[in-house]
């Protein structure tokens, strides 16, 4: 079956993920030296670290964990022709999470060695956070769910005011599950970081809902740590002066999601492009430093510069590995602050607004693209033409492309379409593999 439909970028940003920042020009040292791409036992789509572990989620349900670095992976759950499995996510030492395609959701309660499958949440899960095994929180297109009984039954956040403020905050940047009675949304008006935001926060298991603001701070990312709520990015301060006033890194903690305190630990190492990507494990504060200023005084790890490195990391204490094309791996080891003149890491984005609207054909899921290139040579827009090979689990096999200005251009776009990943598409009830026409549109700086 071809599908002969054109479907632009504003579409895709309308429904699903796009970049919202420059991309790392093509000229330049491409080498990663001390990083390794190790062989893995089916293409991964979610990292995670636990421990002393690194773990990985992809395709046929696939689970899969590395106790030496990155180097070498093992298979712990896996089902011949199933589901993505796009989240993977652990709630200290022993309970783990992981969900994806057609509302897929698995959990273990032993570290990881056995993966319990539980009933369907009603949508591909686009984000997810469980506190254990019975109570957790996900998003899927057209929702943000949460169940009390192990996805038995799923019921939609509502409380006061949080249609409205779903209508008016519709991209879902972070979930956080702390346990039984706590669990908060972190949601923003755009899908990029720097986007205003608010916080739909239960303490009752769901019962009721409410949002909360931060005055005079916009923030990055949201996550759980020791039993806590953080929050980091800039807050402005000094408005009154003349002039106005300007921003500054903060990191916020709340045991209950209502009273946040900001941390008085130390966040220079942010610097003025501010701390990004931050998990329970750190925040990177550039291309090679990870600083963790939540578990007491801050620290950090650093890992060989790579211009390649992606929001989408994970880190033990000797080994950090982050998902781009391929998966990368390399050593880290305890460092001093980082200078401030090193490379800023890509901005995270948000998944698609709830409830946005469907375009005919085929559905992406992510569909992430450089919108914007730096280039020594060359300027202007252009449109490129894709032709995607799509396979029956709604992952994309082979691309062809056509308009692009330059070789290497050609290459980084084709490289991007195939990380997309599609709904599978059903026809007469069944899966069938797919080729999609599409075009995009990008636009070429030429640098100085």
């Amino acid at each position: 079956m071809t599908t002969n439909r054109f479907i632009w970028v504003a579409l895709l940003m309308a429904s699903f993920v796009i970049s919202h920042q420059l991309a790392f020009g093509l000229g330049g040292d491409t080498t990663n030296a001390g990083w390794i791409t190790p062989d893995l036992p089916f293409r991964a789509f979610g990292v995670a670290g636990n421990g002393t572990t690194l773990w990985v989620c992809g395709v046929d349900e696939g689970v899969a964990e590395s106790t030496d670095g990155g180097a070498h992976w093992e298979t712990k759950h896996s089902t011949p022709n199933g589901d993505l499995l796009l989240n993977i996510g652990f709630n200290g030492g022993s309970f783990g999470f992981a969900a994806g395609g057609g509302g897929l959701l698995l959990t273990t309660q032993d570290g990881g060695k056995t993966w319990v499958s539980h009933p369907r949440a009603p949508a591909t899960i686009l984000q997810i956070s469980f506190a254990d095994i019975d109570h957790g929180l996900i998003r899927t297109p057209d929702a943000l769910l949460f169940t009390a009984d192990g996805g038995a039954t799923w019921s939609a956040v509502a409380g006061t005011n949080t249609a409205e403020t779903l209508r008016a905050f519709p991209y879902t940047f972070s979930l956080v599950a702390l346990d039984s009675a706590r669990m908060a949304a972190m949601v923003k008006v755009g899908t990029a970081q720097y986007e205003a935001q608010a916080f739909l926060v239960t303490d009752d298991g769901g019962k009721s809902w409410q949002r909360i603001d931060i005055p005079n701070s916009t923030l990055y990312s949201f996550f759980a740590s020791r039993g806590e709520y953080w929050a980091v990015g800039t807050e402005v301060i000094h408005k009154e002066q003349k002039g106005g006033g300007y921003g500054v890194p903060v990191a916020w903690h709340s045991t209950d999601g209502s009273k946040w305190t900001r941390s008085i630990n130390d966040l220079s190492a942010c610097g003025p492009e501010m701390c990004v990507a931050c998990t329970k494990q750190g925040c990177l504060a550039n291309d090679r430093t990870i600083t963790n200023f939540v578990d007491g005084p801050t620290n950090y790890l650093t890992v060989p510069s790579n211009p390649k490195l992606t929001p989408k990391w994970a880190a033990t204490q000797t080994a950090m590995c982050f998902l781009g094309p391929e998966l990368e791996c390399s050593d880290a080891a305890s460092a001093v602050a980082p200078a401030a003149s090193e490379k800023p890491v890509p901005a995270t984005v948000s998944v698609g607004p709830i409830g946005a609207n469907k375009s005919e054909g085929p559905q992406c899921i992510f569909c992430e693209i450089d919108k914007m290139i730096v280039d020594p040579k060359i300027q202007g827009p252009y449109m490129i033409k894709l032709s995607l090979h799509i396979a029956t689990n709604g992952t994309v096999t082979a691309v062809e492309s056509d308009g692009a200005p330059t070789p290497e251009i050609r290459s980084r776009i084709e490289k991007q379409a195939q990380q997309w990943i599609f709904e599978p598409y059903i026809s007469d009830g069944a899966r069938v593999k797919l080729n999609l026409n599409t075009r995009i549109q990008i636009f070429v700086i030429r640098s100085r």
